[in-house]
């Protein structure tokens, strides 16, 4: 038996190996990082690793990880901030080719023990290994993710995974990012067996020991005669391309240029020998990884990581678990917070006024959960414990031992006064009470609190068990400890939060206003509402903002806006396009009449007597660019208000609330991020511009003007 390490005597190796009856055993865990990551020096490592199993210590080999619940999650990302051209980015990735090269070619059977995440570099190196074997356990994920950062996968994955499990399999997972667990990554040929997560070791050492035998074969990838092998056929492969490149422009509109480089390298590399397709993977990966889309994702990623893991709080805020939540409020939004709390393992109490009202609220979040679990492949026994998590209620029993209650009511400041002080009489003294509103000052909800250090504004967006944002807003008198706690349970239950200060339309509604503001505007200029729409998909929006409108229902937004106009006068006065539609019933998609025909829950097209009600003189089209310029700008203006202004903490937060909060274009990085790539100069005489030819509403923030003039920029790295 022989243990050793790379760093001999070290301390400090983050890569192990112990050869025992002649199978090496090589533990990864990497000393001061949380999860296992592809860095140069784990790379280093692992080549000292492979250079002795090549040099004959062992009959066999197994790799596994030293850290529970991950095996390797991917390359490491600040690695990849530190490319400066695209030069760069090819010598990172020719660098892993011969890294996985060389443990490809070894002459001995190397076992890969997956329990944990094999994401992205994770995963090629896998792909890689002679055999791979993955755990039960809940948090094996595999996948190749990197396209949700624009790059591509640059160790080797686009041209092993479709050899291994056939072309449609793994354009699946290379274009989509999506993680697989060990049963089904074993259905499409992408892992040999799936084990028990305490039995792993020991079986992925026997099975080495088989492969050296030649008792074992490898069972992975595509058998023989499946459906699969006809992908080989003349004409299918180009078929399986050209339905693929079809499916990507739809979605991305060809503003993302990494899925189409995938299908590119993927094409042309299955033609060529593998090394040759090495090759084309590495030129694209370096192009790709200094392209400005990826550089926008990559900001968002890390952003988004810090506003989960930076609360920015006094050091003394010491955050308390919370085990027990109830919602006040059984409704949509109600009934969404009730179903990611239990899904995160909380139990929930589902209160409101009537058997009937619960009873509802009840039956939509027992749908959800049944339909999110079974999506998952849970067992039904598990679905049961899942659903049996959320308690129904009419009264406020009970309400004395839960952590946090959230009120979901009606947006009507009385009514939520009475909600608050029936609750403040049922809870217990340390309870934290959130509120749950959109429009609303915590400020002023907090008037009807006798203890207004535990309340706290939780903005959730709809529907809640898809938008990932919660907007957590502040009032002067919120207590840090009530702030950190609550940040611990919306990263519990999935959230990613940011904190800002209570103002009116907090952050993410403050800068929608002069958004759809001016697009109500271009309606009645005339501009169609079609061409509105498609001009913002086309800058990279997900729907467009008349489409937004009928979505969030015409008469929350007619609210909102009364409220942003109160605030900020004329910068954001609304016209009477919203009051107009209103009075004539329409609410948008949840009555069936809006901006746009439904027919039951499908969107059909304009519909056309809405004109009549938006009162614009004649049909006018406007340039693209034009619409673009003046909503997004508009946005961008007011982001930076609210920043100078303290609503924000940071412009990395802005950028957080505006791409998760209501689909800022990601691969632009956010409001921040693309102004200081675009140039605050450059942004401030746009502005300018249109300030002159349409009016006050577009004068420039204060500190873009002063940002602009002194050369600085909002974001450190943009």
């Amino acid at each position: 038996m022989e243990a050793t390490g790379p760093e001999r005597g070290s301390g400090r190796a983050s890569v192990h190996m112990l050869v025992e009856q002649g199978v090496a055993m090589i533990s990864i865990d990497q000393k001061g990082k949380p999860v296992n990551v592809l860095s140069r020096a784990l790379v280093d490592e692992l080549t000292r690793a492979i250079r002795r199993l090549e040099g004959g210590e062992a009959r066999a080999a197994v790799i596994l990880s030293g850290k529970p619940g991950v095996w390797i999650a991917g390359a490491d990302i600040d690695e990849l901030k530190e490319i400066r051209t695209a030069a760069d980015g090819q010598r990172l990735s020719r660098s892993a080719h011969e890294l996985l090269g060389r443990l490809e070619n070894l002459e001995i059977p190397v076992v890969a023990a997956i329990d944990g995440a094999a994401l992205g570099g994770g995963l090629e190196l896998a792909l890689a290994c002679t055999y791979r074997i993955a755990s039960e356990s809940d948090r094996t994920k595999l996948g190749l993710p990197e396209v949700q950062l624009g790059l591509l996968p640059g160790a080797g994955g686009t041209q092993r995974l479709p050899r291994l499990i056939g072309l449609r399999a793994a354009l699946d997972l290379i274009l989509t990012g999506k993680q697989l667990d060990g049963r089904r990554a074993r259905k499409i040929g992408l892992v040999d067996e799936v084990v028990p997560g305490a039995a792993l070791s020991r079986i992925a050492r026997q099975v080495a020991l088989d492969l050296a035998g030649g008792r074992k074969e490898p069972r992975a990838g595509r058998p023989k005669g499946s459906p699969e092998w006809m992908e080989n056929l003349p004409g299918v492969r180009g078929l399986i391309l050209r339905k693929a490149r079809e499916g990507v422009m739809e979605k991305t509109h060809g503003l993302y240029p990494a899925p189409l480089r995938i299908l590119d390298v993927v094409q042309r590399g299955l033609d060529r020998p593998v090394r040759e397709g090495f090759e084309l993977e590495a030129e694209a990966f370096g192009e790709l990884s200094v392209s400005p889309e990826a550089r926008g994702l990559i900001h968002v990623f890390f952003a988004t990581t810090a506003a989960k893991n930076d609360p920015d709080l006094a050091v003394d805020a010491a955050p308390r678990d919370v085990e027990r939540v109830a919602v006040v409020g059984a409704g949509f939004m109600g009934a969404g917070i009730a179903v990611v709390s239990a899904e995160s393992g909380l139990r929930v109490r589902l209160k409101d006024v009537s058997a009937e009202a619960v009873g509802k609220g009840l039956r939509t979040a027992t749908a959800s959960l049944v339909e999110r679990a079974r999506r998952r492949k849970r067992p039904e026994f598990e679905i049961t414990a899942l659903t049996d998590r959320v308690e129904p209620a009419t009264e406020y029993t009970g309400f004395g031992t839960v952590d946090l209650v959230v009120e979901a009511v009606y947006e009507d400041v009385a009514l939520k006064h009475r909600v608050i002080r029936e609750v403040e009489a049922a809870a217990g003294p340390g309870t934290i009470l959130g509120s749950n509103t959109s429009t609303i000052p915590i400020t002023t909800l907090a008037e009807g609190s006798t203890r207004p250090e535990s309340l706290i504004g939780l903005h959730f967006f709809s529907p809640v068990e898809k938008m990932p944002l919660l907007e957590m807003i502040v009032t002067p008198h919120t207590s840090p400890e009530v702030t950190a706690t609550s940040h611990r349970w919306a990263k519990r239950i999935g959230k990613t939060p940011i904190i800002v200060n209570d103002a009116p339309g907090f952050y993410v509604n403050r800068i929608l206003g002069p958004y759809m503001n001016e697009a109500a505007l271009l309606l009645q200029e005339g501009v169609p509402m079609d061409q509105i729409d498609r001009s913002m998909v086309e800058w990279g929006f997900p729907v467009g903002p008349i489409t937004l409108f009928d979505e969030v229902g015409l008469d929350v937004a007619g609210k909102s806006g009364k409220i942003l106009q109160e605030a900020f006068g004329d910068r954001v006065r609304p016209n009477d396009v919203l009051s107009r539609m209103i009075e004539d019933g329409r609410l948008g998609r949840k009555n069936g009449r809006g901006f746009y025909r439904y027919d039951g829950k499908k969107k059909g097209g304009p519909d056309e007597s809405a004109y009549a009600l938006i009162g614009a003189p004649t049909r006018r089209r406007a340039p693209a660019a034009e619409i673009q310029e003046r909503l997004v700008l508009g946005m961008i203006n007011e982001a930076v208000r609210a920043l100078e202004e303290g609503v924000l903490r940071s412009a990395r937060d802005g950028d957080v609330g505006a791409v998760m909060g209501f689909g800022f274009p990601p691969f632009r990085g956010g409001p921040f991020w693309y102004l200081d790539n675009e140039g605050a100069e450059g942004i401030l005489a746009r502005l300018r511009a249109l300030e002159a030819a349409h009016g006050t509403r577009f004068a420039p923030a204060p500190s873009l003007v002063r940002k602009a003039e002194a050369g600085e920029r909002f974001s450190p790295g943009a």
